[in-house]
C-alpha cells in the first residue's frame, strides 16, 4: 500500500423528504445525508462535513476547533444530534452537537481516550471504545455518558468499532487474538461473546450492522486487499462486494498497515439497501457507495485530500 500522509427513528425508506411541524408551524427538512471527516486547507485538523448521498452539496457541519480537530461522526436515530470525536478537550473525547441550536457538549467524563461512539437504536444509549491503561475496550453508557459498563473485560487488549444490533440487546465489534482480528458479538445482559467470522486467513474488522439486523458489513484483508464484505448476522454467507476495487494502491495487511485502522469505516443507508465506505484510490482515501449485493458502485468524492470515516443517516434540518 502506498504510504499515506495523515493530513490527509425507525428505518427510513425515503430520501430528502420534507414535513411540517404542525405544533409550531416550523418547516423541518428530514434529509438522507453522509457525514465524513476531512482537513480543510485552512486548518491543521479535521472538520466534519455533510453531503448528499450522490456526493453533491458538500459543506462543513462541525468546523475544526483545535488540536487534531473533529472526527468520526455518528447521527442520532432522531436526526437531531451528532455524536463525534473531538480534540478540543485535550486528547480524543466524545461530544454531542445539537444541530438545531449549533451547540456542542462534552460527554466523556474523564481523561481517558474515547473513540468511535455509536447510538443504540432507540437513541437512549451509546457504545464506544475507551482506552484502559494500554488496552482498548468496548463500553456502553447512557446517551449522556453516565452509568458506564465495560463489555469486553474477558477479551484481549484490542477491541474496536462497536455497532449495535437492531434490537439493542448486543454489540458487534472486532477484537484481536493471537494477531488475528475477527468480528465478535457480545450480549448486553450477560456479556456472552460469540466469534462470528472465525477467519484464519486474514483479519476482519470495522463491522456495521444493517438497520434490520439481518446483515453485517465489515472489512477484511484476507485476500491481501482492503475489501468490504457483507454476511448474515450469524456470520454465514460472507461475500466480498468490492473485489473490483482491488489494485496496487489498496493492498492491505492490518498489522503492517495498522496505523490506518482508525480511518476505515462503513455505514448502511437508512433504508438498508446501500452502504457508504472509505477506500484507497491512488494515494488517498475517498468515499464510495455500493448496493448491499455489490452492484451500483459509485465513487462520490474525488479530491487531493482524504475523506475519512463516512456515516449515512437521516438528519433534521430547519428549512
Amino acid at each position: 500500500m502506498k504510504q499515506l500522509v495523515l493530513g490527509c427513528l425507525c428505518i427510513l425508506s425515503f430520501y430528502n423528504s420534507q414535513f411540517e411541524n404542525h405544533t409550531s408551524g416550523d418547516k423541518i427538512s428530514v434529509s438522507s445525508k453522509i457525514l465524513f471527516s476531512k482537513k480543510d486547507k485552512s486548518y491543521s485538523g479535521w472538520s466534519i462535513y455533510m453531503m448528499n448521498p450522490d456526493g453533491s452539496d458538500k459543506k462543513v457541519l462541525i468546523p475544526f476547533k483545535s488540536g487534531m480537530g473533529e472526527y468520526n461522526a455518528e447521527i442520532s436515530p432522531n436526526g437531531k444530534t451528532i455524536l463525534f470525536n473531538t480534540y478540543r478537550y485535550g486528547g480524543w473525547k466524545l461530544a454531542t452537537h445539537d444541530i438545531e441550536n449549533n451547540t456542542t457538549k462534552r460527554i466523556s467524563p474523564n481523561s481517558n481516550y474515547y473513540t468511535n461512539g455509536v447510538y443504540s437504536p432507540n437513541g437512549e444509549m451509546i457504545a464506544y471504545e475507551k482506552n484502559v491503561q494500554r488496552s482498548t475496550h468496548i463500553f456502553i453508557a447512557d446517551k449522556h455518558g453516565n452509568n458506564e459498563k465495560m463489555l469486553t473485560g474477558t477479551m484481549g487488549n484490542e477491541n474496536r468499532i462497536p455497532s449495535w444490533s437492531s434490537d439493542g440487546e448486543s454489540i458487534v465489534f472486532y477484537s484481536e487474538k493471537n494477531r488475528v482480528n475477527d468480528i465478535y458479538q457480545v450480549t448486553i445482559k450477560d456479556n456472552q461473546i460469540t466469534n462470528l467470522t472465525n477467519n484464519l486467513s486474514g483479519n476482519d474488522f470495522a463491522p456495521a450492522v444493517s438497520p434490520d439486523g439481518k446483515k453485517i458489513a465489515f472489512f477484511s484483508d484476507r485476500n491481501g486487499y482492503l475489501d468490504l464484505y457483507v454476511m448474515d448476522s450469524t456470520g454465514a454467507n460472507q461475500k466480498n462486494i468490492t473485489a473490483n476495487l482491488q489494485n496496487k494502491n489498496n493492498t492491505y495487511n492490518y498489522y503492517k498497515d495498522s496505523n490506518l485502522y482508525w480511518i476505515v469505516k462503513t455505514s448502511w443507508s437508512p433504508d438498508g439497501q446501500e452502504l457508504v465506505f472509505s477506500n484507497i484510490t491512488n494515494d488517498n482515501f475517498d468515499v464510495f457507495t455500493i448496493a448491499k449485493n455489490g452492484s451500483n458502485l459509485k465513487q462520490i468524492t474525488e479530491t487531493p485530500e482524504s475523506e475519512y470515516t463516512p456515516v449515512w443517516g437521516a438528519i433534521q434540518l430547519d428549512k
